[in-house]
């Protein structure tokens, strides 16, 4: 199998350790770590534990610091094409705070750039990284495209990727939402959307569905309407996916807890890698409940883990 991510918002992940978080006072923690990652990084990572060589990562990342990025997806063994990209790779710090469980996540998000130089560069990156694209989009049998994508590349960019995977006819599984998503929908549907209950509710009705049987039902009916899988992650709650119309619902798996962070993009990879495996020995069908049982599974191991988006440290 081969899965192709793509991650516009490449991270260096900072996760720090404390025993207690006391915010008047200054805390030391107990240790650190180091991580590359980004929602389709960690997906990647993921894909690699589940089936070894079965991701290929395409990412931009800011020249400043983009030389610790490649280290650390090195140190994972992840296979990239790293295209350098003005200013710096962004930086997200994971506090766990172990005395209570608490965990939570500051978000650094890069700056725009302007400037004439910049933008001539950005023009190049993006034409070095469509080139990538295209060369392995040959290559996959999947493109699992997650997150945000920085103000530097232009509007539509998430449009032409997914219409461009739709093009040649591998299975698209996107983990965004709100106005990017709808716009990808006025000019391609994907195979797969993933997203969280806020952000389904944010996107395609007027208030929030708390009820889980209504949620299904308004779930099953827009899978309905665009022929496609749509999975909707709750947190603690249940599940729920629905497969051209057909629901299906799966209990989220207890566990100890030690991060949460990157749970969903470990849902994500171990659903996709069921569902493109359950189609190929079904004729072309997916077996849905198999696949988030499988998405459970993981985002159940990333959560036993200190280190991001991993089925194991």
């Amino acid at each position: 199998m081969r899965i192709t991510t793509l991650c516009m918002s490449t991270t260096v992940q900072r996760t720090a350790v404390f025993e207690r978080i006391n915010m008047e006072e200054v805390n030391r923690s107990v240790h650190y770590r180091l991580d590359a990652s980004g929602k389709a990084v960690n997906a990647a990572r993921v894909l690699n534990q589940l089936e070894e060589h079965c991701a290929f990562l395409i990412c931009p990342a800011g020249m400043e610091n983009m030389d610790e990025f490649v280290m650390l997806a090195k140190a994972d063994g992840l296979e990239a094409s790293i295209i350098p990209v003005p200013g710096r790779v962004r930086e997200c710090c994971t506090l766990l705070e172990r005395e209570n469980g608490r965990v939570t996540e500051l978000v650094m998000d890069e700056p725009a750039y302007t400037e004439k130089k910049d933008t001539e560069l950005i023009v190049k990156a993006e034409k070095q990284l469509w080139s990538e694209l295209q060369k392995a989009l040959k290559k996959s049998d999947a493109l699992l495209f997650a997150g945000t994508t920085p103000k530097i590349w232009p509007e539509d960019f998430k449009v032409r990727v997914c219409k461009s995977a739709c093009d040649t006819g591998v299975v698209i599984l996107v983990d965004f939402w709100g106005k990017e998503l709808l716009s990808v929908l006025k000019v391609c549907t994907p195979d797969i959307i993933k997203i969280n209950a806020k952000e389904f509710c944010g996107t395609f009705c007027k208030t929030e569905i708390t009820d889980t049987a209504e949620l299904m039902r308004v779930v099953a009916d827009k899978s309905r309407e665009l022929n496609n899988c749509i999975v909707i992650t709750r947190g603690g709650d249940s599940t729920i996916g629905a497969f051209r119309g057909e629901a299906f619902e799966v209990p989220t798996e207890k566990v100890q807890a030690v991060n949460t962070i990157g749970c969903g993009d470990s849902f994500s990879s171990g659903f996709l890698y069921e569902y493109l495996k359950t189609a190929a020995e079904n004729s072309g069908k997916p077996d849905i409940q198999a696949a988030l049982a499988k998405g459970t599974w993981c985002a159940a191991r990333n959560a036993e883990c200190e280190k991001v988006g991993t089925l194991y440290e």
